[in-house]
């Protein structure tokens, strides 16, 4: 392919795929130094997002861009292959910068009061409390709250951009911080729940998703929100 329309990769971006790597390459998982290339996957060069890049060695970036369609003999690497090859290796490499973070959700303030009493927030309103639970380096939070009733999605046009996904809370270590959100209310209210989906950016810029899970309503036994584990419809009761 002619490199015309080839548009360098970004400097940021480059030194990312470096550093999330440690300069290995995420193929065969060797260590490079400076003998390391920038691979796209799709073979597409003007795209340089950096889903599409992939840090190889020479022999492998050699291996992966000789495949011929016209003459496919063995089996090819498929993208979803690579790519999972590739979060592989940047696991590896990252983890030391992971910091977990505690989310609760709660009816009541989660802040400890002088009186040693629990209080409760007004009604339309829910705690979010964000606990960091590192004493080192700081982290940051993508967090996305989905509210349902009756298994069915409730309209959360109200909710700021940090409680869906699109803003990142800079989180520092063992910072705590006591947020809200609105949600709407009825008498006896039954079967809600929140899905919470989330990710943690570690301190030289990788995302780590991490698993979903749930809050559901239970008016009867702690008039609060209860974690779950899971995310979907649950089909127990809640007095289990």
């Amino acid at each position: 392919m002619s490199n015309s329309r080839r548009k360098p990769i970004p400097e940021e971006s480059r030194i990312k795929l470096l550093l999330w790597s440690e300069r290995h390459c995420c193929f065969c998982g060797k260590q490079c130094s400076t003998n390391i290339e920038i691979h796209h996957i799709d073979k597409i060069p003007e795209n340089n997002e950096e889903n599409n890049l992939i840090p190889l060695c020479f022999d492998c970036h050699g291996e992966l861009a000789r495949y011929n369609p016209k003459h496919p003999i063995g089996t090819n690497y498929r993208e979803k292959e690579i790519k999972s090859r590739r979060e592989q290796i940047y696991d590896i490499y990252t983890l030391k910068y992971l910091r977990q973070v505690d989310i609760q959700i709660s009816n009541f303030y989660h802040q400890r009061f002088e009186d040693g009493t629990r209080k409760r927030r007004k009604e339309g309103e829910i705690s979010c409390t964000v606990r960091t639970l590192s004493t080192d380096i700081p982290v940051q939070l993508k967090l996305k709250l989905t509210p349902y009733h009756n298994n069915k999605i409730i309209p959360s046009t109200s909710y700021g951009p940090h409680f869906k996904g699109e803003t990142l809370w800079n989180l520092n270590p063992g910072q705590i911080v006591y947020s809200h959100f609105p949600f709407p209310t009825q008498e006896n209210p039954i079967d809600f729940r929140i899905e919470v989906e989330w990710s943690i950016i570690d301190i030289i810029g990788r995302e780590h998703k991490m698993l979903p899970f749930s809050y559901f309503w239970d008016s009867e036994k702690i008039d609060d929100w209860w974690y779950h584990p899971a995310i979907g419809p649950y089909h127990g009761t809640i007095n289990e």
